[in-house]
């Protein structure tokens, strides 16, 4: 059985899926072999890895690449598609019908995609915050959410599964293009957008995703002639519990005096913390994302599309700063909208359970290893 990884936006999550694949599959008769796409302009070397079988050197847009890909073996593929990137493209409703074949034509499909908010958002305490028009260049993302969501839902595939999360930190990091979010120094004076020193934000750690593709990867496939129950075909989603807390700037000496008892008892059991520290003595201003954002990024186009996808997209007008601050507007209402007493309770169920138990229970399945992993 094939997997093959689609989509560019989560590539240390891949990375992190293949390592603990090959891991998994040493000493033992690899039950699948791992295809991962990465666009043309991307260096060979960086995807030298010896447990992958086929690098797809094509951008993530060429969907009719991904149908030969799916249909070019006897056996179909198992599909882990990341749309992240495509929310980028103003035209998302056909971009996912374009995708339709390939939901057909794979064995089964995993979605990587943001939390569906619906309307929540709009009540946030974070929006009142922002100003106006950075508040109005968050709805069309919304909006897209909720098309490509619809497109899914409504797309008779084999077997379609959503798994929506937060943000990883790695991919903000990736936008702004500056390591652990810490503040930006010049001439003496340190810069931090104000939603980093305001306010809390909870990110998706790269090894929880890691954890629910590999647990998705072992689901149990239906014998030859076997019918799928109608609660199997239907996309089963799964909200991903995020577990990793930024929050606001704080000095060394305010951390020094803190007592370590109470730092350990304001972080939520299994969650990593991350406050950028500063100097005592520096002089802080509040700044925007365009303003903390590396130079040469600034004005960089943070998704670029081909020429094929613009002539029906539209031209795409999104800097990396402005996609820095929707993915840290995500990271902030994972904060605020969840409850966290609802949320850490939900965690620990779930950490009991399998991820996505009605197919284990439509197969009767007792243990994860009677699936495709083995």
């Amino acid at each position: 059985m094939r997997v093959i990884f689609w989509g560019q936006m989560l590539p240390k999550v891949v990375e992190s899926v293949v390592s603990e694949l090959s891991h998994e599959q040493q000493g033992s008769s690899r039950k699948l072999q791992i295809c991962i796409q990465v666009d043309p302009s991307v260096r060979a070397t960086e995807f030298a890895s010896r447990y992958l079988d086929e690098v797809i050197r094509v951008d993530a847009f060429s969907f009719d690449a991904l149908e030969r890909k799916l249909v070019e073996r006897r056996d179909p593929a198992l599909l882990v598609l990341d749309i992240w990137g495509l929310l980028f493209a103003e035209n998302i409703h056909k971009l996912m019908q374009d995708l339709r074949p390939a939901f057909n034509l794979a064995r089964r499909t995993l979605v990587l995609m943001p939390r569906l908010w619906s309307g929540d958002w709009l009540s946030s305490p974070v929006l009142s915050a922002l100003k106006r028009n950075q508040s109005g260049e968050f709805l069309p993302f919304f909006k897209r959410l909720v098309e490509a969501f619809e497109v899914l839902w409504n797309t008779d595939g084999p077997e379609i599964y959503c798994l929506q999360s937060s943000p990883t930190f790695e991919l903000l990091e990736f936008a702004t293009g500056r390591s652990g979010l810490n503040p930006s120094h010049f001439w003496g004076v340190s810069f931090l957008p104000k939603e980093c020193r305001n306010f809390t934000a909870r990110f998706s750690s790269v090894s929880r995703m890691t954890q629910e593709i590999i647990r998705f990867l072992s689901l149990p496939l239906p014998r030859i002639g076997e019918r799928l129950e109608q609660e199997s075909v239907v996309p089963w989603v799964r909200s991903l519990e995020a577990d990793v807390l930024y929050g606001p700037v704080r000095s060394r000496s305010v951390l020094r005096a803190e007592s370590s008892t109470s730092v350990l008892e304001s972080v939520p059991e299994g969650f990593q913390i991350r406050t950028p520290l500063i100097e005592q003595g520096l002089f802080n201003v509040n700044c925007g994302w365009e303003n903390y954002v590396r130079t040469d990024l600034v004005k960089k186009q943070f998704w670029a599309l081909p020429p094929a996808v613009l002539a029906r997209t539209g031209k795409v007008d999104f800097p990396s700063y402005r996609a820095a601050s929707w993915f840290y507007f995500l990271a902030l209402l994972e904060h605020f909208l969840v409850s966290e007493t609802e949320q850490l309770e939900q965690g620990r169920q779930e950490i009991r359970m399998k991820a996505f138990p009605s197919v284990f229970e439509n197969h009767h399945i007792v243990q994860a290893d009677e699936g495709v992993l083995g």
